[in-house]
């Protein structure tokens, strides 16, 4: 049987009603010089999204709208500008994935293993495939199908007009890993996917065949905790690069078309990576926030002040000079990518948030909490007196 561990509690099993929470507590919030204003475009409550639940919903934005999932079963779709809600659909089930989409669907995914997809012009559902496993990761929609992924390790291609199933990629799946499962990304001509035996993958997309696999890090020691390098976090894109981190293990620069790895260095992360020109930013499994040289993943700098604060990953914002991150009381934190500074903080509600930001727009970005807040948020540089 697989069990699936929750990266903020040393032992967690979900297999098994034992609990113990070793975690190191998280730092307190301390003062800061403000370098940014963060300002509150718009929120709207999402309804219930499983404050309890491991899972991590995040919304998705296309064409002047923005959609998001509640894990009651509820999709909803606002418009981006000005918040107003153009439609709201409950599915009653229970999401544990999702919102991804395509020029005409959004699609989610549920704990007892269905794929929905849903009409983006008013939320009609078009079709529901089962199949056969929990779905964590966001369905990834585009050339004419989604791809979505269970627990048990498969990759599964969907045709986007009815749901029929293309083709299936089977991954081995370790006795023990974190609870959760990093997006497939599509790239042109195929999929790379992280796995949870350390492996970063890529597919045909056409008939699903391994393209490659190409280790980012080897699970070592004697235990299956040990031994656990799951890639969880979002993979990177850069100039013809691709970035992928382990739990407990390596963050690794891959050259795409053969997965020839250019360099390593030792990391340990859940949460993953953002990537902007010039460097890889990283957070860690501790919640520092490491930047690295795109050349040569030199270290440029490393954030301490938010450690065990279960951050996301850092999201460069488009069009400003910072990054935003996530933690577990529902903060948003806005460094500057030079140097790692604090120079903005802002509580939305008090759930905690498990999805990335989002980014919308130059200077924009959403983020969605565990409670029922979905917020919009504005960040530019702080005017000078």
């Amino acid at each position: 049987m697989r069990r699936a561990l929750l990266p903020f509690l040393a032992l967690l099993l979900s297999a098994c009603s034992t609990t113990e929470d070793t975690a190191a507590p998280p730092n307190e919030l301390t003062d800061f010089e403000p370098g940014a204003e963060l300002r509150e475009v718009w929120s709207a409550d999402t309804g219930w999204g499983g404050t309890e639940k491991w899972v991590s919903l995040a919304p998705f934005a296309d064409g002047g709208t923005v959609y998001a999932a509640n894990y009651s079963g509820e999709v909803s779709a606002w418009a981006l500008e000005a918040g107003d809600r153009a439609w709201r659909t409950d599915l009653d089930t229970e999401l544990t994935a999702g919102v991804g989409g395509d020029e005409q669907t959004v699609y989610v995914g549920t704990a007892q293993g269905e794929v929905v997809a849903l009409a983006r012009e008013d939320g009609t559902e078009r079709w529901r495939e089962d199949v056969g496993g929990e779905l964590l990761a966001p369905p990834a929609g585009g050339a004419g199908g989604v791809i979505v992924r269970t627990v048990d390790g498969r990759l599964i291609a969907l045709s986007a007009d009815d749901g029929e199933r293309e083709w299936t990629f089977t991954s081995d799946v370790p006795s023990l890993s974190l609870r959760g499962n990093g997006a497939p990304l599509r790239v042109p001509g195929g999929v790379l996917v992280g796995l949870d035996d350390g492996q970063l993958a890529a597919l045909s997309a056409r008939n699903g065949q391994a393209l490659w696999q190409t280790a980012v890090a080897e699970p070592t020691g004697g235990s299956p905790v040990e031994r656990m390098v799951d890639i969880d976090g979002a993979i990177g894109l850069g100039s013809n690069v691709a970035y992928a981190v382990t739990y407990q293990g390596q963050i690794a620069q891959v050259e795409p078309q053969r997965g020839n790895v250019r360099w390593s260095r030792e990391m340990s992360s859940y949460a993953g990576l953002g990537v902007d020109r010039s460097r890889v930013y990283v957070s860690t499994a501790d919640s520092h926030v490491v930047a690295l040289g795109q050349s040569n993943g030199t270290t440029r700098w490393r954030q301490e002040k938010l450690a065990h604060r279960r951050l996301t990953a850092p999201v460069p914002v488009p069009g400003t000079p910072f990054l935003a991150l996530g933690d577990y009381d529902g903060y948003v934190h806005i460094l500057t990518r030079a140097d790692g500074r604090i120079v903005a903080r802002e509580q939305i509600g008090g759930d905690g948030i498990l999805a990335d930001p989002l980014a919308v727009a130059e200077g924009r970005i959403a983020v969605q909490t565990q409670g029922d807040d979905l917020a919009i948020l504005e960040i530019s540089r702080l005017e000078e007196d």
